[in-house]
């Protein structure tokens, strides 16, 4: 049995997320680091009473806090686990439980990311829209022969083999509608988000974030972490540069899932807020799959903890 975590998205925030993590007393130290590094009271932001987590960097601080108490709770409780894939944002939660980054270290590289990432959006603007039941090959073809340097357009997610995100500026997207359109593709979803994330217009929070990552002290993983940008198992040279065109390159999300159940991974947690990774993965293939977000949560899981 290799059991795999799944570290959600962003997208799948909700007020109280995980706040009876937050509230354990033994995450006292570790919530009053948070709030030191993140320059605001966590519970409170959690509350969402002025609208924080509708903005990205209250968002992805919050997230990431949240996954990885999830996680050092399983962990306590003596799960196996023999490896890991998060879906954009949750990447860095996976990476921070393979052992790879400290627990402050992750918490200020994602400030970092979300800062970097506010920026861009604030230099270009972007949409993302969500292209459904149809062939990802052509979704490839028809975004290829539009992107250019005036109509940017490209993959940003590969959800699974009949959800595929596209990513771009409003002429790229708008173009893009169009020849779908004319393809008779029946369903196109626009995603309620404020830039066009996983594309070129992420370039300038790209560059930022190599640099960065310098900064940071990088230890041997404790197990393999998949990576978005390549599906396959990271290789710890490239990290810092994978993680650079993590925020500007599609989310290979269905190819790590199958990748993952290649190498022998039977069952599937996902940790974090909602369900998203849980059903895309329990819809397509025939493998266990859980979620943690809640304290209750953890007895749905209780035959893979050694207590």
């Amino acid at each position: 049995m290799k059991v795999g975590l799944m570290f959600s998205g962003q997208g799948s925030q909700h007020a109280n997320m995980g706040l009876d993590f937050f509230k354990l007393e033994k995450n006292k130290e570790k919530i009053e680091l948070a709030n030191k590094i993140f320059g605001y009271d966590t519970i409170e932001a959690l509350k969402n009473l002025n609208d924080e987590l509708n903005k990205t960097s209250y968002t992805q601080e919050l997230m990431t806090l949240m996954m990885v108490l999830i996680y050092d709770y399983i962990k306590e409780k003596g799960i196996k686990v023999s490896g890991a894939l998060g879906f954009s944002l949750g990447e860095y939660s996976a990476l921070y439980a393979s052992g790879i980054y400290s627990f402050s270290d992750i918490l200020h590289i994602i400030k970092d990311r979300a800062n970097f990432m506010e920026q861009a959006v604030l230099i270009n603007k972007g949409k993302m829209v969500a292209i459904l039941n149809t062939d990802p090959n052509l979704i490839k073809e028809v975004v290829s022969l539009i992107n250019n340097d005036k109509d940017i357009v490209s993959i940003a997610n590969y959800n699974s083999r009949k959800q595929i995100v596209i990513s771009g500026n409003e002429s790229g997207i708008n173009k893009a509608l169009e020849k779908f359109k004319e393809l008779d593709v029946k369903r196109m979803v626009s995603l309620n988000v404020s830039g066009g994330f996983h594309s070129e217009l992420m370039d300038f929070a790209s560059q930022k974030l190599s640099y960065r990552l310098d900064k940071y002290q990088i230890n041997q993983p404790l197990f393999d972490v998949y990576l978005n940008t390549t599906s396959k198992v990271l290789k710890i040279n490239r990290l810092k540069e994978e993680l650079a065109l993590q925020v500007k390159s599609p989310v290979m999300f269905y190819q790590t899932i199958e990748n993952m159940i290649e190498d022998g991974f039977t069952k599937f947690i996902e940790i974090g807020p909602g369900v998203v990774l849980k059903n895309l993965v329990a819809k397509n293939y025939d493998v266990e799959v859980y979620n943690i977000e809640k304290l209750e949560d953890i007895e749905n899981i209780g035959g893979l903890l050694n207590e």
